[in-house]
């Protein structure tokens, strides 16, 4: 039983496992607006909560004006859908930017877009700049500037051609340099400012250092990232990380295992099935299979990608969460997954991505008998980032109802990621050595414990890029 692995918050008890702490989620709690409201909120609602970026030099700004966090357009960055947001300028009475912390990337879920994540967007860049976007087969269709290829539109199936876990990793580094650390960009000035003012280069007050990368041309600043993901986006986070070790300083992962158990393995297999994941699937079977349209993409919505939302939703709340919230409201959020994804997208990013996390790997020289391990699991992803020191702190947080992320295969990763811990914890739970991971079990909450906890899971994010 999972309750074996897993020990109370109170619980002091010193091992070689990272430290775990139980967390009590009560779903009566949730605020009204997160149970009645949908994707299509998502303009009016941020539209309230943040407001669109103004020059640095602005200073006809009424006190509660100032405070709010700064929006720029949704757009595309390095061929990827995302949205940049920035803390308050400063007041008047200072010369210093009010952005010293290190820039902070979220990664949703397989079926998940910006428009997910509205909720959250103006706590988390209250003292950071914040991005959120899409990776690839995530999102809508792209426009045809971005879906073409030496001037000639790819249908969606091409374009998806290769969404695999390594190559994530790379978008990842190339959206977050163009978003942050080339110059011109909104953090990017911010930064500057501040050295000219300060005579300062580092991007943090803390004594984390990160990596100087001089072929970027980034006037001697520090090129690192603080990285929130869950589900999908926890194992492309994982795989930035092993790609480039030291760029993440501060890596928080929800709904991850070092593997799927069977049940899970199910699950997945319906998907798969419902988004005619099999070979045997031609052009004259997939609805979407056409060129770039994101125009026209909103009105259409296969019963295919439609019922592959249902059983997604199904799957990754908690059953007690979904009867608070109703039918009603669900079906909202089903409208939101065929408004905001592809059915090429996510078929390709279940066909590519999520074929191996048993850790066996491919088959090798077309020998059954012969196999190799997957390098991109999570298992051997959380090696890699161990062995290397890539990531200067790392915790993980799953619901104790997870399906897809059973928290005993949560608890596998976490000792993975951490190694052997030595017995210098501090009074917190939290380990205190660089490299270490922390597990922290939402008790009650399914597989989407950001939607289901909202702000114990936003509080647990900002305690731990604060510490």
């Amino acid at each position: 039983m999972a309750t074996a692995f897993l020990p109370s918050a109170n619980n002091k008890n010193k091992n070689k496992n990272p430290s775990v702490v139980v967390w009590s989620c009560s779903h009566r709690l949730l605020p009204v607006e997160s149970r009645n409201r949908g994707h299509n909120d998502i303009e009016k609602h941020i539209s309230s909560s943040i407001r669109r970026t103004t020059p640095l030099s602005s200073s006809s700004s009424s006190s509660s004006f100032s405070s709010l966090p700064i929006q720029e357009e949704i757009r595309y960055i390095a061929g990827r859908r995302a949205l940049l947001l920035h803390p308050p300028p400063p007041s008047s009475s200072t010369t210093t930017t009010n952005n010293n912390n290190p820039p902070l990337v979220i990664l949703g879920g397989m079926a998940q877009s910006i428009a997910s994540w509205e909720y959250h967007l103006p706590h988390l860049a209250k003292h950071r700049s914040v991005l959120i976007y899409e990776t690839l087969g995530q999102g809508p269709p792209p426009p045809s500037e971005v879906c073409s290829v030496d001037g000639k539109e790819l249908s969606l199936q091409h374009y998806y051609g290769n969404v695999s876990l390594e190559r994530q990793g790379l978008d990842f580094w190339n959206v977050v340099k163009e978003a942050f650390f080339s110059p011109g960009c909104y953090y990017y000035e911010q930064q500057q400012q501040n050295q000219n003012n300060n005579n300062n280069n580092k991007i943090s007050g803390s004594d984390e250092e990160g990596i100087n990368n001089n072929n970027d041309n980034n006037n001697g600043m520090v090129m690192m990232v603080d990285v929130a993901s869950f589900s999908f986006g926890a194992r492309v986070a994982m795989a930035a990380a092993s790609i480039e070790p030291n760029g993440i300083r501060r890596l928080h992962l929800t709904g991850v295992g070092a593997e799927r158990d069977n049940f899970a393995n199910v699950i997945l297999a319906s998907w798969k099935d419902m988004l005619g994941c099999s070979d045997s699937i031609d052009d004259d079977d997939n609805d979407n299979d056409e060129e770039c349209d994101p125009t026209n993409h909103a009105k259409k919505c296969t019963a295919r990608l439609r019922s592959f939302a249902w059983s997604v939703i199904l799957a990754t709340y908690s059953e007690e969460f979904l009867a608070s919230v109703g039918s009603e409201r669900v079906s909202t959020w089903v409208d939101g997954v065929c408004r905001y994804n592809t059915e090429e997208g996510l078929r390709a990013i279940l066909v590519q991505t999520h074929g191996n996390d048993d850790g066996r790997g491919v088959v090798v020289g077309g020998k059954e008998d012969e196999e190799e391990e997957d390098p991109w699991s999570p298992a051997a992803m959380a090696r890699r980032i161990r062995s290397s020191g890539a990531v200067k702190r790392c915790r993980i947080v799953v619901g104790s109802r997870d399906k897809m992320s059973h928290p005993t295969q949560a608890l596998r990763l976490a000792e993975m990621l951490g190694g052997d811990d030595d017995d210098d914890d501090d009074d917190d739970g939290v380990t205190s050595e660089a490299g270490r991971c922390v597990l922290k079990v939402m008790e009650g909450c399914g597989h989407a414990v950001p939607m289901e906890a909202m702000r114990l899971w936003r509080g647990d994010v900002l305690g731990f890029l604060d510490e």
